[in-house]
């Protein structure tokens, strides 16, 4: 059995490889919390895994569930492909993300019904709400791996106490609200207890586009701090 490393685009962006026999490494840039724990559902369903990593995503992020005959009538470019690509298929469930660079739920390739959905929770959302989501979501996903007696560690890929007022970090992550009564049903041991990926290579300098993690610091992160082997793909040629 191999183990499994699940998150947002800090997981996809890894530049292993992601058919290697050792590990089974799967992310969706943009995707919120709620999908993130749907998909580890979803793979462990599929495939017993020796350990499962979670890296969870931003707080203020929502995702919403779709069923695949809908997403499949919503615009597509000149190649076929969906305009909007912050979604994760897990068929016949579609989750779409209101996450990406500034909230991209907002942006005109996102389909009109979906945007209108994104629209509305972000009217109304509280940090009480977004956190009850997240929460909702680990709560969830760690009583499923305890049952599965999968071995399980997670983080987070910013400090989410850390308001960001002064940087300018993408305003799809936000700072959790723990006075919500789900807070004390999560297991706290099972987060590393390690800066999170973010601040570490922020303050090397190692970030590509001011927020995601250059190559060169988050395999080496990724791998001292979970005990990992992780090794980036060889460049062409």
């Amino acid at each position: 059995m191999r183990p499994l490393i699940v998150g947002c685009s800090f997981v996809q962006n890894l530049q292993v490889d992601k058919n290697c026999p050792d590990y089974r490494v799967i992310g969706t840039s943009g995707s919120g919390n709620q999908a993130i724990a749907a998909r580890v559902l979803y793979e462990c369903a599929r495939e017993r895994f020796s350990r499962v990593i979670v890296v969870w995503s931003g707080v203020n992020r929502i995702d919403i569930p779709i069923p695949f005959d809908v997403h499949d009538t919503f615009a597509k470019d000149d190649r076929g492909y969906p305009s909007y690509t912050f979604y994760t298929l897990l068929r016949p469930v579609v989750w779409y993300h209101s996450g990406g660079f500034y909230l991209s739920g907002t942006s005109e390739e996102c389909p009109a019904p979906v945007r209108a959905f994104f629209k509305q929770q972000y009217l109304a959302a509280t940090p009480r709400y977004l956190a009850d989501l997240t929460l909702g979501a680990i709560v969830s996903t760690q009583g499923f791996l305890q049952q599965q007696g999968i071995p399980y560690d997670m983080t987070w890929i910013y400090d989410v106490d850390q308001p960001y007022s002064d940087e300018s970090i993408e305003p799809g992550c936000g700072k959790l609200d723990r006075t919500s009564p789900l807070h004390d049903l999560v297991d706290w041991t099972k987060f590393s207890p390690h800066r999170t990926i973010y601040e570490h290579c922020r303050d090397l300098g190692q970030l590509e586009d001011g927020f995601h993690p250059e190559q060169a610091c988050i395999i080496p992160y990724l791998n001292h701090c979970f005990g990992l082997d992780l090794k980036p793909l060889d460049p062409p040629g």
